[in-house]
């Protein structure tokens, strides 16, 4: 059974998927991490304008092979627009402020000051992304981080734009993973996400039998109501085509891949190598990833319908005020 969804999120929904309604979406809103990856030993030398260059080498050389691209909004979402993004090609904006130099890490998600749903609408993007840290058995961690995600879907609802809420699970060991995934998704629906961008639910570095795999994300996709994504996490090329096919199989409606596509692009100091690196090997991953999800991905419109619409639908669509 399918839920209904505005009008507005179901065109953004269908700006970010290809043709079969899957999602195959490049994400490198990436930041401090990036830095690092770029100069392991003196991450700071490199500088704001290097890194909205790495980001926009990277996409321009990858977009006509994805349906969609998440980007951050200091090094990415307008820069990319205004070289040229293709309208075939959805635009997500990263809504939380992220903060990896910090120690100890901060669990609780903070918003990017000056920055909102409001003006991620307004700029013309196609889905919020937020991301944050979730452990259903630490009460007190899953009172705040509820209450940010709860708000962040109530203007989202109120902008008609989607949420793809990303919980990253923390204190999950062995067995114990799959489930804290499971009710970290089951939470975020609860929220008002729209979309759900999760990682694969099964520590597959301790247990290889691609059935045990096949069961948790069977379960995670029996769990919810609304479509999830899988995301890349850091992983092997070769380890998450492996995981894409699985979770695609098991009802995941496509992927947000980052690293494990452009990752080792960043070892290229040379910009014409780097650049012919992404325009083969790049394009040959993604191209690889987006094959799989095609042959095995449940179409998010499998989970989502629009609303009736009569003549005079647009006297009942809410203004912003």
């Amino acid at each position: 059974m399918t839920k209904e969804l505005s009008i507005g999120k179901y065109r953004a929904l269908q700006q970010a998927s290809n043709s079969h309604s899957i999602f195959t979406i490049l994400a490198i809103d990436h930041q401090d991490s990036l830095r690092h990856a770029l100069h392991p030993e003196n991450p700071l030398a490199i500088s704001d304008e290097q890194l909205v260059n790495f980001k926009m080498q990277v996409v321009t050389s990858l977009w006509g092979e994805i349906s969609g691209v998440l980007l951050d909004p200091m090094y990415g979402v307008a820069q990319i627009i205004t070289a040229g993004l293709p309208a075939s090609v959805g635009l997500l904006a990263e809504l939380e402020k992220a903060d990896y130099k910090m120690e100890p890490l901060p669990l609780a998600v903070d918003i990017r000051p000056e920055w909102s749903v409001s003006k991620i609408k307004r700029m013309g993007a196609n889905g919020v992304k937020l991301f944050y840290y979730y452990d259903s058995d630490d009460l007190e961690l899953c009172k705040q981080q509820d209450k940010t995600v709860r708000e962040t879907a109530t203007y989202c609802t109120r902008y008609d734009i989607p949420l793809y809420a990303e919980p990253i699970v923390i204190n999950a060991t062995g067995n114990n993973r799959t489930q804290k995934i499971i009710r970290a998704a089951q939470k975020a629906e609860q929220l008002g996400a729209d979309i759900v961008k999760l990682e694969f639910p099964f520590n597959v570095s301790q247990q290889s039998n691609p059935r045990l795999w096949q069961s948790a994300c069977a379960e995670l996709t029996n769990s919810i109501s609304i479509p999830w994504v899988l995301l890349s996490a850091g992983v092997e090329f070769e380890v998450f085509c492996q995981q894409v096919e699985v979770a695609c199989s098991a009802g995941a409606s496509g992927f947000i891949v980052g690293r494990a596509v452009w990752g080792d692009g960043c070892r290229l100091q040379s910009v014409s190598e780097r650049l012919d690196w992404l325009i083969t090997t790049g394009v040959a991953r993604i191209r690889q990833l987006s094959e799989i999800a095609r042959d095995n991905a449940v179409a998010w419109t499998e989970m989502y319908h629009p609303p009736s619409v009569t003549v005079s639908w647009y006297a009942e669509y809410p203004d912003f005020s």
